[in-house]
């Protein structure tokens, strides 16, 4: 197994086996019904999380990691070796909490900030939410879900688009919970 393949296989496996059944995908955007509501877009931040980590640019920034890891090796740079060899580990549990918990995808929305306001105005809202950060609603407040417009900039696959269908019929697990898995 190659090392990119290895550093996936985690995670996805999870996936398989924390999920089952097929559920169906989020929803396209609508209009708002009421023009005197404000409309929020929300997302789940899980189904972004994924559709980037399995993204080809995500793919091309873990080669570059990898090549860099190679040349340290080359160099005999043991500094630089244990620096690389530790984000390993971090990224992955990033990428666990992210993509099966709550956790902020701030470094995830950093790679589609460009495209999200253009998100915002074809799913005709007003604001742009991850779905987990909403502690009230008013009744003048209307929730759009626009998960399916935040994962698309990443070019999902099919694969990966029923990944994500699978997930956002699951709820997240808890952070401590998700921090004592070994991975």
């Amino acid at each position: 197994m190659n090392t990119i393949a290895g550093m996936f296989c985690p995670i996805f496996t999870s996936v398989a086996i924390l999920l089952g059944g097929l559920p169906v995908w989020a929803q396209t955007p609508q209009e708002p019904t009421d023009p005197g509501k404000v409309s929020v877009g929300v997302f789940d931040s899980r189904a972004v999380a994924i559709a980037y980590y399995r993204s080809s640019p995500f793919k091309d920034e873990l080669k570059e990691k990898f090549s860099g890891l190679d040349a340290a090796k080359a160099e005999s740079d043991e500094k630089r070796i244990k620096e690389l060899e530790a984000e390993g580990p971090a990224l992955q549990e990033l990428m666990h909490l992210q993509s099966f918990g709550t956790w902020p995808i701030d470094n995830v929305l950093k790679e589609i900030q460009e495209e999200i306001p253009g998100i915002a105005k074809q799913a005709s809202v007003q604001l742009v939410v991850s779905k987990w950060d909403i502690v009230y609603q008013s009744s003048g407040v209307e929730f759009v879900d626009i998960t399916k417009l935040m994962v698309e900039p990443f070019g999902p696959d099919p694969e990966t688009l029923k990944i994500i269908s699978e997930i956002q019929n699951k709820p997240p697990i808890a952070a401590d919970v998700l921090k004592k898995h070994k991975h």
